[in-house]
């Protein structure tokens, strides 16, 4: 007779998460809308698309994020030695942070200019950003991953607790001006995208 089994399948959640990242980012491209407006009707196609301008930054800056976020996830089960109960929901409450990015990322782009919606933007950033690094600690703490996983990507912690502070900089910073904001995030998304490991 077969023994039940209570393992957790790593390679069906990664794949479920691979899924909710993709849809993610179809929603996020969806929320470039072509202008249909009263205010936009009068304006050439080229003035159209100039108004778009502030959307595409903030869409550009999400996408970067969630394509690292996406590379580190995939390194991060690659590694995984077992998948507990505990890790699916601390992973699947960072999914929950991460499903607010369409909404915070349109909202941000349409209101370019007000300093509540870009903050309220890169809070969000934080808040997934804290979540994910949970996941590193929660699996470092349970001995869930090779300690020689750790070992081989201090340069990659270091850069992403450098990560959440300039984060952190960019919530008052839109108070100061939002394309501060925009920018010092696209920053810190592409230099992500290029570190080493």
């Amino acid at each position: 007779m077969k023994e039940t089994n209570y393992n957790y399948d790593k390679k069906r959640f990664e794949t479920f998460i691979d899924a909710v990242i993709a849809i993610i980012l179809t929603i996020l491209v969806l929320e470039l809308k072509i202008p249909e407006s009263e205010l936009t009707s009068d304006l050439n196609t080229r003035q159209q698309l100039t108004h778009l301008i502030p959307s595409f930054v903030s869409y550009i800056g999400s996408f970067l994020l969630i394509t690292g976020i996406w590379i580190d996830h995939h390194l991060l089960f690659l590694n995984l030695n077992k998948l507990t109960r505990k890790y699916i929901l601390l992973n699947m409450l960072f999914v929950l942070s991460l499903s607010v990015v369409p909404f915070t990322t349109a909202f941000a782009g349409h209101h370019y200019l007000d300093s509540f919606a870009v903050a309220l933007l890169f809070v969000n950033y934080v808040i997934m950003n804290i979540l994910f690094g949970a996941l590193y600690w929660h699996a470092n703490w349970y001995k869930l991953l090779p300690s020689k996983y750790f070992s081989d990507n201090k340069a990659t912690a270091r850069y992403s607790m450098v990560g959440i502070a300039g984060l952190l900089i960019a919530i008052p910073l839109a108070y100061v001006h939002t394309y501060l904001s925009f920018g010092l995030g696209i920053l810190i998304f592409t230099g992500h995208l290029f570190k080493k490991k």
